[in-house]
């Protein structure tokens, strides 16, 4: 290791950040990949805190079928807003807000299902 600090100091840290990153990167997928696992958080009844990727991941829904659910307009830059602000937006409560996703979500799985 020596050898190698002394001749390749540029190439070792490089190697040792590409590792760091690696680790950090390969952290962060376990860890999502075991939170969406747990059944706890598929499907979750919608909350006021969550936003639209998070629903998105909870239902496993494709980004185009939530957005017209959610009163986004495709093309237009995301932003970062809660259910909250979408429903207080759009004049709906949030049970109101849960029936459109559930409505959109009940149509989009119906139609992957008989496309087996």
């Amino acid at each position: 290791m020596k050898h190698l600090w002394q001749n390749h100091r540029i190439a070792l840290s490089a190697f040792v950040l590409a590792l760091g990153l690696l680790g950090y990167f390969a952290v962060q997928t376990i860890s999502s990949t075991i939170y969406w696992m747990d059944p706890a958080h598929q499907d979750q009844a919608l909350a006021g805190w969550m936003t639209p990727r998070y629903v998105q991941q909870s239902y496993k829904l494709p980004p185009d079928l939530l957005g017209p659910a959610l009163f986004m307009i495709k093309g237009e830059t995301p932003r970062r807003q809660s259910l909250d602000t979408i429903a207080a937006n759009n004049g709906l409560t949030m049970d109101e807000l849960q029936v459109r996703i559930d409505t959109a979500t009940a149509a989009w799985r119906a139609e992957r299902d008989a496309q087996k």
